[in-house]
């Protein structure tokens, strides 16, 4: 008889990544008021939120080496205390904002709302993830490590889980937790109101995405409806096809510039990034798509200026590794050249419509025999009690490695390149789901890129190195961070998506587990970081800027999450974002000494 752990929940790590949010950017002034009143490390502290007489719990946080909030609780007339859920905590910090939006604050409270439903959802798929997980580096099924790394979602968001627009129905036969087969929609798109990546522009996606058996039909369909030579077929999510197109594209359905098809297929499923999907037939080619849904803040369209942003970013990044051997070293390139959209008469590549129709075609480096592709995020994830299975299996794989040496090996992998990156000018976004990790005999041998569209850049850096700028299509420049100004700036999309969120998860899962305290684990990130900036073939001046942001300084900057969002009055293609300041977790502190 197999003895199952029980299934970690959900629900509580909603409240505990609210409560941290409303605490380290002291949302309406809630972290002020508290501490204004603590008298010690570990308190209870009684405090008024608006009208509310309030108390708060303090604990010590071993990441920020201070203490913050762990409990909320409103005290009664009687004096004794009723602890707040994640609904009431929420409502209770808005409503003290006198000049919120009503409109906001109802979105920010069904946000929450979704997020709550949803993890319950989730805990249901976790029985299906952890029985598929099984030797799954050994056989390499590298989908379920998306499974995995969906199932958990953005790490310290209580809003994660959310998929505006979305019930159980859509999630358990589109999201990744499932793990669900479903058949692409198919649409032709007159070939004039198609924008062409220059890989496509001679082909179409039919070459990319169908067999010659499966191409067969569509092409017989497109010579039956006389659409063979006007127009091009795309592929589009089912459920997009069946509720955004009719609503966005009802002039070009009248006039034929776009026919649905009867045509389905191939089976695809979705990835640790909804919108985009594996052939199931070939699981390293990836089709994104638009998909009107909402998470993190975000609707999960596909803009034509990402994609040619992406194309930009890409070509540095092949530049970087042809010039940086340490660089080329460590990371391999998803290909993502080939994408095709709707456009606009006007030929407006900013117009919005121009987001809701189209696809970009994604080849993953197709690892070696006994290596696996891993998403980043996948190593935090751990269904149940115990180690995540990404590590635990990896260490199968290789028997008698401890768990320090293959976090030392993993940690030297991405923090190095990120190090010699910054040097050279650039860095992308290296959260859990843009980064892949190769595991070959489960040992992390190279990083794989996707997602190209948000490599930051340091212009003034860039040129020292030989590098050439990005010619980025940016509408706003006043809130453009794609370019910027100060090596700060850019060191701190390394330190809040790398650092802050997927190191940093990584090593509160390793605490769970019981297999490794915290404070070691972070020993290890400094030793580890310390030890790449001094290998850098760089200037002192550069070593110094590196070693005051990342080890010396006692802030360094996290990335706002509640904050931006409640200044958002419309969700656009954007995640609302802000930088605050927090204490640096690579700092020692007195207690780890």
């Amino acid at each position: 008889m197999i003895m199952h752990l029980p299934i970690v929940a959900m629900t509580h790590t909603v409240l505990a990544d609210l409560l941290e949010l409303l605490w380290i950017e002291d949302l309406g002034g809630f972290r002020s008021r508290i501490l204004a009143e603590a008298r010690e490390e570990n308190a209870t502290v009684r405090f008024r939120l608006g009208e509310a007489e309030m108390s708060a719990s303090l604990a010590w946080d071993a990441w920020r080496n201070e203490r913050r909030v762990v409990g909320l609780f409103e005290v009664t007339p009687g004096g004794s205390r009723r602890p707040l859920d994640e609904r009431i905590a929420l409502w209770r910090v808005l409503s003290a904002l006198s000049d919120l939006d009503v409109a906001i604050l109802d979105r920010t409270m069904r946000q929450l709302e979704e997020s709550l439903e949803n993890a319950a959802l989730f805990e249901d798929a976790a029985q299906l993830l952890e029985d598929d997980c099984g030797r799954a580096i050994e056989h390499k099924k590298g989908m379920i490590w998306e499974r995995l790394a969906a199932w958990r979602d953005r790490f310290f968001h209580p809003f994660a889980r959310g998929r505006g627009g979305w019930g159980k129905h859509e999630i358990e036969n589109f999201g990744a937790e499932f793990g669900r087969l479903f058949a692409l929609k198919w649409c032709a798109v007159s070939r004039e109101r198609l924008l062409m990546s220059p890989a496509m522009a001679e082909r179409e996606p039919i070459e990319f995405i169908l067999s010659p058996s499966q191409a067969k039909p569509i092409g017989e369909e497109m010579e039956q409806r006389g659409l063979a030579e006007t127009h091009i077929a795309i592929p589009v999510h089912p459920w997009h096809l069946e509720t955004a197109v009719p609503r966005e594209f009802g002039p070009e359905l009248v006039s034929g510039e776009i026919v649905v098809l009867d045509f389905a297929g191939p089976l695809v499923c979705a990835t640790s990034s909804l919108r985009t999907v594996a052939i199931s037939s070939n699981p390293h080619r990836h089709i994104k798509l638009p998909l009107d849904i909402s998470t993190l803040g975000v609707r999960r369209l596909m803009s034509a200026q990402s994609l040619h942003n992406g194309l930009k970013g890409a070509a540095l990044l092949e530049e970087a590794c042809s010039r940086r051997p340490r660089i080329a070293a460590r990371i391999r390139i998803a290909d993502e050249t080939r994408f095709c959209t709707f456009g606009e008469a006007s030929g407006d590549i900013f117009a919005p419509r121009n987001a809701f129709l189209g696809c970009a075609i994604r080849d993953l480096p197709v690892p070696a025999e006994d290596a696996v592709l891993v998403p980043l995020a996948s190593f935090a994830v751990a269904l149940r009690a115990g180690l995540p299975p990404a590590i635990s299996q990896s260490l199968d794989q290789r028997p008698g490695t401890r768990v320090e040496t293959f976090l030392e090996e993993l940690f030297r992998l991405l923090i190095g390149f990120a190090v010699e990156a910054l040097h050279c000018g650039f860095i992308p976004e290296m959260h859990g789901q843009n980064v892949l990790i190769e595991l070959a005999g489960g040992q992390p041998v190279k990083i794989v890129l996707r997602d190209h569209d948000t490599v930051r850049c340091l212009p003034e850096w860039l040129g020292k190195t030989g590098l050439q700028t990005p010619a980025y299509l940016i509408k706003d420049p006043r809130r453009a961070t794609m370019l910027l100004d100060h090596p700060e700036s850019l060191f701190a999309y390394a330190q809040t998506l790398l650092f802050d969120v997927a190191l940093r998860a990584i090593c509160e899962a390793l605490d769970r587990s019981g297999h490794r305290d915290l404070h070691v684990s972070k020993r290890l990130l400094r030793r580890v970081t310390a030890s790449e900036i001094e290998k850098l073939d760089a200037s002192p001046e550069i070593r110094d800027r590196l070693r005051t942001a990342f080890l010396d300084s006692r802030e360094w900057p996290f990335k706002q999450i509640l904050t931006p969002l409640l200044a958002t009055p419309h969700l656009a293609l954007g995640m609302p974002s802000a930088l605050g300041r927090a204490a640096n977790p690579l700092m020692v502190s007195g207690r780890e000494q």
